[in-house]
């Protein structure tokens, strides 16, 4: 299954960041998507490199609603913790999702 995360408020937490080690573990394709800035990346990879996801995972929408993100990959699950995002997400794409 493709899922993906998104950084602040779900993967920067023990919780988030567990949940994702375990969808790597059950072989899911995990992605990070983001709506940081991609000039502020430093951490975002760093914490990729510490869940074993590959940079070419790890996409910035700077500040852009993650949907398009979302469809253009193929993401069948999301996990954010912001329901403005959501709710775009579930309008516009087939993914489901879940609220961090």
């Amino acid at each position: 299954m493709k899922v993906s995360y998104d950084v602040d408020g779900v993967l920067d937490t023990p919780k988030g960041f567990e949940a994702a080690k375990r969808a790597i573990s059950r072989g899911d394709d995990v992605y990070i998507i983001t709506a940081r800035n991609e000039r502020f990346s430093a951490e975002v990879y760093e914490l990729a490199k510490e869940l074993g996801v590959p940079r070419l995972r790890v996409y910035f929408t700077n500040g852009a609603d993650k949907w398009q993100t979302v469809k253009r990959l193929r993401i069948e699950r999301h996990y954010d913790n912001n329901t403005e995002q959501l709710d775009k997400i579930r309008e516009n794409t087939n993914a489901q999702t879940e609220k961090v």
